[in-house]
């Protein structure tokens, strides 16, 4: 069987020969780490839940509002976790505006976050 010709590494600047295509070991880590990271929006969303400004806002917010305001509309006393986006970022809603912010039970959340993602996947025909 014939021998493949040697490649670089794909990590710019790396001068690394490698017998198959790809990244070099010191590479591979950061690479996969890297791409889900930016698959998942994950530095601008992880910026934003970790500011100061977010957890302030968020902890004022369940003080103010310790029962899921979800399940005291149908008169369960559950308490809140989570303060999530009405209209979440993603679609124009405001990070920071409280009337599109509302103190969650984490069941609530995900079952809310189970709808939206659902209602964001495409369809096959």
């Amino acid at each position: 069987m014939p021998l493949r010709a040697p490649t670089p590494c794909r990590h710019p600047g790396c001068g690394a020969v490698l017998t198959s295509p790809g990244y070099c070991d010191a590479h591979r880590a950061g690479q996969h780490r890297d791409y889900g990271r930016a698959r998942r929006g994950f530095d601008t969303e992880l910026g934003f839940y970790q500011s100061a400004k977010w957890r302030a806002v968020r902890a004022a917010l369940l003080r103010a509002h310790p029962v899921c305001q979800l399940c005291a509309a149908r008169g369960l006393l559950v308490p809140a976790k989570v303060v999530d986006h009405v209209l979440p970022i993603k679609d124009g809603g405001a990070r920071y505006d409280e009337s599109n912010l509302e103190c969650i039970c984490t069941r609530c959340h995900n079952a809310k976050t189970a709808r939206e993602t659902a209602g964001r996947r495409p369809t096959t025909p």
